[in-house]
């Protein structure tokens, strides 16, 4: 006789220990980007062959660095500094106790093994940044390159060395930022009185686009890139009033300008007079002349903005993009002011000022500069995934959708578009033009 009546299961009992795709692949990137940088008999065997480890006597080299990096992302209230971060962390992870003198001694003793670390990242966005091609108004480049510096304040006992502007002592991080890398390219140390320009000499690459603010402005930098094969895009300064030599209308209808005479205009005395086309938009060719007397025919436009005209010296062709595309590109140059941030407000950089020697200040600097690499790395594994669909559901808990079939016998990635390229996911504003926003208007600008 049943004594009971067991009804059956409308739906069968996910086991415990069933594989979890979602986590399966979050895990998977992790792995990849963090073991990429992270191993620490790697990082050990490279300390090695640079002669910095000869006796392995308490201390693991490839452990220390990994602490030192993964110390960059620790913030908090009751942050007691960054060796002793680094130190806690060191332990958390399988390194030996130790003395504070003793482990900040090999910190200090792995600079060199840091420095070159930073270099190979660079050496790595590079290769990347030729194997990438751009996408959408961008395509027509090799490359976006976009220069600009990072400056943050040292401890005072620093200001012999990293003197300051402003104030006793400063470091500045001149760096490039690379569209097809998606990631910092170059990045050089300097004290924070050295100006931008004077650090921003490179072997310009031939079809690639530089966009650079106004402390990048000069005639002779300008000529040397478009004589080198290169695009520049740039703000034009108020006092930069170059000779006018035509004008351009709505229709690209041509308008030679002169004085009546055959004499050189320039534009202030162009725009006083009426020389120019009558539209919202002005598109000028005009002649610039560098110290050395090279001369060259560039293209200025203005496009306004807020009641306020914006002018824009570039060598940007007119038959591809018009005033409005110029202005929308150098929206682009924001990229390198969202690396900065994450240098700074992310990484730790605002928080060297209490170091008080120049090799434990650059130890902690290239820390802050992997850390900050990981962290780019993670975030665009993340992305891809967000771009994929993953299906988690069990079997018969929904229905098939046509957009995108279950996947639960496998438990794999079933894409239902195709995957983004990393410049078209990072720049939409520059390949997609948004009606409702004004020509050379950043939305993530929030100082405007």
């Amino acid at each position: 006789m049943e004594l009971a009546v067991f009804p059956r299961l409308y739906r069968p009992l996910k086991s415990e220990l069933a594989p979890d795709p979602l986590r399966e692949h979050i895990a998977a990137a992790v792995e990849l980007c963090a073991v990429k940088m992270l191993d620490p008999a790697r990082l050990e065997a490279i300390a090695e062959d640079m002669g910095l480890v000869q006796k392995k006597r308490v201390h693991h080299a490839g452990l220390i660095v990994c602490a030192v990096i993964l110390s960059a992302f620790q913030r908090s209230t009751d942050t007691q500094g960054r060796w002793l971060d680094a130190q806690r962390t060191y332990e958390a992870i399988g390194g030996p106790r130790a003395t504070r003198e003793s482990f900040h001694k090999q910190v200090v003793k792995l600079a060199p093994l840091m420095r070159a670390l930073v270099r190979r990242r660079f050496d790595d966005m590079t290769a990347r940044a030729a194997r990438n091609h751009l996408r959408g108004r961008l395509a027509h480049f090799a490359d976006v390159l976009i220069p600009d510096g990072c400056g943050f304040k040292l401890a005072k006992a620093l200001s012999g060395v990293y003197t300051g502007t402003g104030v006793p002592a400063q470091m500045k991080l001149h760096a490039v930022y690379s569209v097809a890398a998606g990631d910092c390219v170059s990045a050089k140390a300097t004290a924070g009185s050295v100006h931008d320009s004077d650090e921003f000499w490179p072997e310009w690459e031939a079809d690639a686009l530089y966009i650079w603010d106004l402390g990048y402005q000069g005639v002779d930098r300008f000529v040397d890139a478009a004589g080198a094969g290169a695009h520049v895009l740039q703000r034009l300064k108020d006092n930069h009033n170059p000779q006018v030599l035509a004008s351009y209308g709505p229709t690209g209808a041509r308008r030679a300008i002169d004085d009546g005479e055959g004499g050189p205009v320039r534009i202030e005395e162009a725009l006083a007079l009426g020389l120019v086309h009558k539209q919202a938009v002005l598109d000028l060719d005009v002649r610039i002349v560098d110290r050395n007397r090279r001369a060259l025919v560039a293209r200025v436009v203005c496009v306004p903005f807020e009641g306020e005209d914006r002018y824009y010296l570039t060598t940007l062709p007119r038959q591809i993009f018009s005033p409005h595309d110029v202005a929308e590109l150098y929206r682009v140059r924001w990229e390198v002011e969202l690396l900065f941030r994450g240098w700074k407000g992310a990484m730790r950089l605002d928080e060297v000022r209490r170091l008080q020697t120049q090799a434990s200040l650059e130890t902690a600097v290239s820390a802050s500069l992997l850390a900050a690499s990981l962290s780019r790395d993670l975030a665009f594994e993340f992305e891809q995934l967000t771009h994929q669909g993953i299906d988690t559901a069990p079997d018969g808990a929904f229905p098939p959708s046509a957009a995108r079939a279950p996947s639960a016998a496998t438990g794999r990635i079933r894409r239902s578009t195709p995957a983004r390229r990393p410049d078209a996911v990072r720049h939409r504003a520059a390949t997609r033009p948004r009606a409702d926003l004004p020509p050379g208007h950043d939305p993530r600008d929030r100082t405007r």
